[in-house]
């Protein structure tokens, strides 16, 4: 038994000699060891690391565009609906024959702009009215039954057995307006990012809608008090009862439909909605006719991530300082609308 335990201690000793020799060293890489495998190191990480921001990026383009394209064709359904219920489309190029056999050529919105008929934000002034047409609005749950009650006594959806329906539908004429919305002066805006101090903010689709009013059988126009709370934004003006509180101009007339457009006293007061940001093109075709619109939007995808993204668009080109977009990342989409009425050519 001593033998064995004499054995196994001397193999320990040859074994691990650092362990019973006080002289021992243990000895690390040296430098050109490290520097050896640093390099490798590099070399092997470096392009995994490139090919994984590769990769990040990649999805973060393919995101925005994505997102970019959705956004467009859910403004274009929404245009769409609206055009659908449209009575007369303002275009461009309106050709009319005298009687004398001339053909005349009259741009229809910008006689509407130079008679100062449409709204604007005012700051800036340079916005640009694109589509601009007439249509009928569905107003639900507006005209009593019954002619002895108010307007402010019909009951709204959803109906239930206590608060049954009691009120018809009916019909205003609307104009409705959507513009191209220059870009942003406030840098810190939400339309504005992300944002740089030497690039300009991206532009945007704005909807401004106006609409008649709520008449009785007299032709004056209801009260708010008279409407209730649902349908106050169709009351009359609180001075004459004979004009309704909107800027729509009760002279306005579809046979004649340059004159008497809106209430320039009361244009600022337009319903304004931000439809889509991200716009550097958005159009009316010159052959658009008075029932058929024929529109192009493109968007902008990188501008979403990067403020020096650029869509060079007709005459519109880039700048040196900016990063011209390849055509995938500028997503453009042409549709063509036909109104509900046969009232234009």
């Amino acid at each position: 038994m001593s033998i064995f335990l004499k054995l196994l201690l001397k193999h320990q000793v040859r074994s691990s000699p650092a362990k019973f020799d006080q002289h021992y060293q243990v000895k690390g890489m040296t430098m050109i060891e490290l520097l050896v495998g640093t390099i490798i190191a590099f070399i092997v990480i470096t392009p995994l690391m490139g090919m994984v921001l590769g990769l990040l990026n990649d999805d973060q383009r393919e995101s925005a565009k994505a997102n970019t394209e959705e956004e467009i064709q859910s403004a274009l359904d929404y245009i769409g609906e609206d055009v659908s219920q449209a009575l007369y489309i303002y275009v461009p190029k309106k050709q009319e024959t005298t009687s004398s056999g001339t053909i005349i050529t009259t741009d229809e919105i910008q006689s509407l702009i130079a008679s100062s008929f449409l709204p604007k934000t005012g700051t800036p002034d340079n916005e640009k009215p694109v589509l601009v047409f007439w249509k009928r609005k569905l107003v639900e749950d507006a005209v009593p039954v019954d002619s002895a009650v108010l307007p402010n006594k019909c009951n709204q959806k959803p109906y239930t057995a206590t608060l049954p329906r009691n009120c018809n539908d009916t019909y205003v004429l609307s104009l409705v307006s959507y513009h191209l919305l220059p870009p942003e002066t406030d840098k810190t805006s939400i339309w504005c990012q992300p944002s740089a101090s030497d690039k300009p903010c991206p532009s945007r689709i704005v909807r401004y809608e106006i609409s008649d009013g709520l008449k009785k059988s007299d032709g004056t126009y209801y009260t708010e008090a008279e409407l209730g709370t649902e349908l106050k934004s169709y009351a009359g003006d609180p001075t004459d009862n004979k004009k309704p509180n909107s800027a729509y101009d009760p002279a306005f007339t579809l046979s004649d439909p340059l004159k008497n457009v809106t209430d320039k006293t009361k244009i600022g007061a337009a319903t304004k909605t931000v439809l889509v940001n991200y716009i550097p093109d958005f159009k009316l075709d010159d052959s658009s006719t008075n029932n058929l619109a024929k529109l192009t939007i493109q968007a902008n995808a990188m501008r979403r991530n990067d403020a020096t993204a650029c869509c060079p668009t007709g005459p519109n080109v880039c700048d040196p300082n900016e990063k011209p977009n390849s055509p995938p990342y500028c997503p453009k989409s042409s549709v063509q609308l036909r109104g509900l009425s046969g009232l234009g050519n």
